[in-house]
């Protein structure tokens, strides 16, 4: 019995999850957010769902389709969250050909 115990703690050990540079810096987002009250629910996920997409410098080209197919919403309610997002600061974007540039602002 004793051999299985520490073959398991062996075994947890080497499947615990490595948190990369990039995920604490989710991890963080996720929590400085979770606690903003100016932001509903929505916007929170909707930010998520772009934090998750950024590279280092916090830019990240998507289309608003792909950015709604993700949340699961329809266009116009993804621009709406994304247009709240830009009047709170958390975010600014400019139109590229077929894409935008999103700037995570915080």
């Amino acid at each position: 019995m004793a051999n299985i115990k520490s073959s398991l703690r062996r075994g947890q050990e080497t499947n615990r999850l490595k948190l990369t540079t990039r995920t604490r810096e989710i991890v963080n987002v996720a929590t400085s957010l979770a606690l903003d009250a100016t932001l509903t629910n929505a916007e929170k996920a909707m930010y998520l769902i772009l934090a998750s997409y950024a590279t280092e410098a916090g830019e990240c080209r998507l289309q608003q389709q792909t950015l709604a197919e993700h949340y699961g919403c329809s266009l116009r309610f993804a621009r709406s969250l994304l247009m709240g997002l830009r009047s709170k600061g958390c975010i600014r974007w400019e139109r590229r050909n077929h894409h935008n540039l999103y700037q995570i602002l915080r």
